[in-house]
C-alpha cells in the first residue's frame, strides 16, 4: 500500500524526529519538516504532501495564521493541528481557518494515527476525545471567552504582542504594513478593554493563550 505522505511543522527537532519514526511504523512517511511557518506555501507546493501536521506554537507566524494562508492558497490541503493547547478558542479558530483535525500532544499516539487516516481516507473532520469533551463542557457551562471577539488578524497580532514583539517585527512576520499593525492593536485594546500590554498578558493567561515556550500549560 502506498504510504501516506506528511509535512511536519514543529519547532522542536526532537519532537519531529520522534514522530517521524512513530509515523513510519504506520505507513505514514514524513517527506518534509519545518520549524517555522513562513516557508510553508513554498514547501507545500514543492512536496504536495497528503497531510500537513501543524503545531500552533511555532517560530514566527503562528500555526493558526499559517493554516489559514495555506488553505487560502491550496483549498484541498488537509491540515491536522497537533498541539498542547486545549483551549476552545484555538480549536474553533483552527477549524474556521480550514484545519480538518485537532489532536493534543498529550493524547495517546494512536489518536494522531487515527486522525491522519480519517482525514486522509474519509476527508472527515477529526477532534480528539479530550478536545470534544472540552468543547462539550464549554457548551454546557456557556463559558465566556473574551478573545472570541477578535478577528483572525487581530488574534494573530494579539499573540505576537503578548510575546513582546515590536510593531516592525509583527509587520515582518505577518507580511503586513506597520500601520496595519498599529490600527489592529488599537482595535484589540478597545475590544478587550485593555490599557496596556500588561493587561493583554493578563487576559492571555486567563484564556490560556500564551505559547508553550512562554507558559507551561
Amino acid at each position: 500500500m502506498t504510504p501516506i505522505t506528511a509535512l511536519l511543522i514543529d519547532d522542536h527537532a526532537a519532537v519531529r524526529e520522534g514522530y517521524r519514526l512513530l509515523l513510519a511504523q504506520f505507513n505514514i512517511t514524513v517527506i518534509g519538516e519545518l520549524d517555522h511557518g513562513e516557508p510553508i506555501l513554498q514547501r507545500y507546493e514543492q512536496l504536495n504532501p497528503d497531510i500537513v501536521i501543524m503545531d500552533l506554537s511555532i517560530k514566527g507566524m503562528n500555526g493558526l495564521d499559517c493554516t489559514a494562508r495555506l488553505i487560502q492558497r491550496y483549498p484541498a490541503a488537509k491540515v491536522i493541528v497537533f498541539t498542547m493547547h486545549d483551549n476552545t478558542n484555538f480549536v474553533t479558530r483552527a477549524i474556521q481557518n480550514g484545519a480538518m483535525g485537532y489532536v493534543l500532544k498529550s493524547d495517546p499516539s494512536s489518536v494522531l494515527i487515527e486522525a491522519i487516516k480519517q482525514v486522509y481516507y474519509q476527508s472527515k473532520h477529526y477532534l480528539s476525545h479530550d478536545i470534544a469533551n472540552v468543547i462539550a463542557m464549554r457548551t454546557v457551562q456557556s463559558s465566556d471567552d473574551r478573545l472570541a471577539c477578535l478577528s483572525d488578524r487581530e488574534h494573530a497580532i494579539f499573540l505576537l504582542l503578548i510575546e513582546g514583539k515590536s510593531r516592525g517585527e509583527i509587520a515582518a512576520i505577518l507580511s503586513i504594513a506597520s500601520g496595519t499593525v498599529s490600527n489592529n492593536k488599537a482595535k484589540i485594546m478597545q475590544k478587550l478593554q485593555a490599557k496596556s500590554i500588561i493587561d493583554l498578558i493578563t487576559l492571555s493567561i486567563e484564556n490560556k493563550a500564551l505559547k508553550q515556550n512562554q507558559l507551561d500549560l
